[in-house]
């Protein structure tokens, strides 16, 4: 019953909020997270940034001592990398958004930041059906994808030639399985000439 309700109110679950019209359907899957774990992810990119000011500042300090400028230069980059996908994740849950449109001329799908994003368009029938992304319990870095430090853990995919798009990143079972009935029924009802 309570599905039900929050569906006419043009909402799924918590992070999803979609628009239907008779024709197009956009669906909003917003990438907020609770307010603790954006604590963590923040105190996480600021302890890391003091760390890389506490390298440079003893690095600044006698940098010709030996080869330690090439640790040093494997350190910060070392750094840099994992800077880049904290920041980039921190900025995704602030800011990010999936934005999946279905009209009569086809699906586009587009990671947003802000109002930003490149969709990608695919044309009705040069593509399939979308569906649930297969759960292979074994593979222990589908756990790392589904944690809030991560950008991964897609729960939707669909084919077209030979890339396969993804989306839903993160969602709940049941609101994964009530947005693939909503897209499936715009696709069929859609794509109708």
């Amino acid at each position: 019953m309570g599905t039900n309700t929050r569906r006419k109110d043009g909402r799924i679950g918590d992070r999803i909020t979609f628009d239907h019209s008779e024709d197009a359907l956009r669906v909003d899957i917003r990438q907020h997270i609770p307010a603790a774990q954006m604590s963590l992810l923040s105190i996480w990119m600021v302890a890391w940034c003091a760390l890389e000011a506490a390298v440079v500042y003893f690095w600044s300090q006698d940098p010709n001592e030996g080869n330690a400028w090439l640790g040093y230069a494997i350190y910060s980059a070392f750094w840099g990398f994992f800077a880049f996908r904290i920041g980039k994740v921190l900025l995704w849950r602030m800011r990010g958004h999936e934005v999946l449109v279905i009209d009569r001329k086809g699906l586009s799908i587009a990671m947003a930041f802000g109002e930003r994003g490149l969709p990608d368009f695919f044309a009705h029938g040069t593509y399939s059906l979308p569906k649930r992304v297969k759960e292979n319990p074994q593979q222990i870095l589908r756990t790392f994808e589904n944690a809030f430090w991560s950008l991964g853990g897609e729960t939707l995919q669909f084919s077209s030639g030979k890339r396969t798009m993804v989306l839903g990143k993160q969602l709940s079972d049941r609101d994964a399985d009530t947005l693939l009935k909503m897209v499936q029924s715009a696709i069929r009802r859609l794509s109708v000439d």
